[in-house]
């Protein structure tokens, strides 16, 4: 990861909160869950960025 990817990260996290940074990449996770079952018929990769998602939604943020 570069320098420039992390200060982009952190702007992005200062400015939406770590919660909203979470929940977007949660979506994010199921979309390409979606995607890869709808276009390309591949449950397997599928399967596991749905568990990324869930995985992610356990998070507990109290910053």
């Amino acid at each position: 990861m570069t320098k420039e990817y992390m200060d982009g990260l952190e702007a992005f996290v200062d400015k939406l909160t770590l919660a909203a940074v979470l929940e977007m990449l949660e979506r994010i996770c199921h979309k390409k869950a979606e995607n890869l079952r709808t276009h390309w018929k591949d449950e397997t990769s599928a399967k596991l960025w749905d568990k990324a998602a869930r995985q992610i939604e356990q998070i507990d943020i109290d910053v």
